[in-house]
């Protein structure tokens, strides 16, 4: 789980600009636990929400010190674990990714 979070983190922090704001949260649910991780950067479009968990594939490659590999391995390490990842966001107004964890029994 620390490089899901080092991933989602490390990549809110780099599409958000320095007066910006990155912001963790974790919500216990019923069965499962939240966890989402939000920025105010310039968000993605219909089409690239629809990519961002591809392996290799990268919103930004104008942008150096990347692999496209950081998001895909998050859905990985979450799908392995039983859970889901999913993103939202729109254009200019950031995007908040998130993931669910099934509680122990």
């Amino acid at each position: 789980m620390q490089q899901v979070f080092s991933n989602l983190i490390g990549n809110a922090l780099k599409f958000t600009e320095a007066d910006g704001r990155v912001t963790v949260r974790a919500e216990a649910l019923p069965d499962h636990v939240r966890v989402s991780v939000a920025d105010t950067g310039r968000g993605l479009t219909a089409e690239e929400r629809e990519r961002v968990f591809d392996r290799f594939w990268q919103a930004d490659k104008a942008r150096k010190g990347g692999t496209g590999l950081g998001l895909f391995i998050v859905k990985a390490i979450v799908t392995a674990h039983g859970g889901e990842a999913t993103v939202e966001s729109e254009p200019g107004k950031g995007a908040t990714f998130s993931f669910t964890l099934p509680k122990a029994p």
